[in-house]
């Protein structure tokens, strides 16, 4: 008479407790996996976006200044987009949008939509901090006043991906030449003493903007990336000094 004989159930038990180590361990590398292809798409998201908000900055600011109807004879110095300290000015200025960060807005103007030698309602522009996103205006509704508060603004970030947690714009590396004295100096013009620029002197200054970037994605605040690039200007300010 042949006997069956089958498993303990000892056996069962320790077959069934290293089943379960075993799909454990599966299961654990599997949402390992995921997660670590979560970040990595994650992670290039925030590149592509911050590389392509940053390179928007850059093409337009180097724009700053640019004079289209200037003819052969015109002066530097009337350029109607570089004036500054009037109503209504165009000179590039680094400043906030009240309630944000210093130095998180830069605003600035250039010959664009139209070509009357005067700078229009629709050719004032700049990019600032608002909130967890940055914006950008596309022109202002009067020139009288057109701050990193006024004018038309819009959102270029989207902000349910991304979150902008730092945006700064530095001035600090542009250069002075004192045109009169043929002097130059490794600061902007407004960091040059009297003495050395005197009223009635004639002021070159080459202008270069350090820009500072920093985001992270919407509910990863582990994957962020922090971007810093440089933009020189091409239009040099050309001016008196009052």
């Amino acid at each position: 008479m042949n006997r069956f004989k089958g498993f303990t159930l000892i056996e069962i038990m320790i077959s069934l407790a290293l089943g379960i180590i075993i799909i454990g361990g599966a299961l654990s590398i599997y949402i390992s996996t995921i997660r670590s292809s979560s970040d990595i798409i994650n992670s290039a998201r925030l590149n592509y976006d911050l590389d392509s908000v940053a390179q928007l900055m850059l093409n337009d600011i180097r724009r700053a200044g640019y004079w289209q109807s200037a003819t052969s004879g015109s002066d530097a110095k009337d350029n109607p987009f570089m004036l500054e300290g009037a109503a209504g000015n165009t000179n590039v200025v680094i400043s906030k949008k009240t309630g944000e960060a210093d130095d998180s807005c830069i605003i600035y103007s250039y010959e664009g939509e139209t070509n009357n030698d005067a700078a229009d309602v629709n050719e004032y522009y700049g990019f600032r901090m608002n909130g967890d996103g940055i914006d950008m205006r596309y022109s202002v509704d009067t020139v009288a006043n057109a701050s990193c508060d006024q004018g038309n603004w819009m959102n270029i970030i989207n902000t349910e991906r991304i979150v902008i947690t730092s945006l700064s714009f530095d001035d600090s590396t542009s250069k002075c030449l004192n045109y009169t004295t043929n002097t130059s100096y490794n600061t902007p013009c407004a960091s040059v003493s009297g003495a050395n620029l005197a009223t009635g002197a004639t002021g070159i200054e080459t202008r270069q903007i350090d820009i500072t970037i920093e985001g992270d994605v919407v509910g990863d605040s582990a994957v962020d990336k922090s971007l810093t690039v440089f933009v020189k200007i091409r239009n040099d300010r050309v001016f008196t000094q009052p």
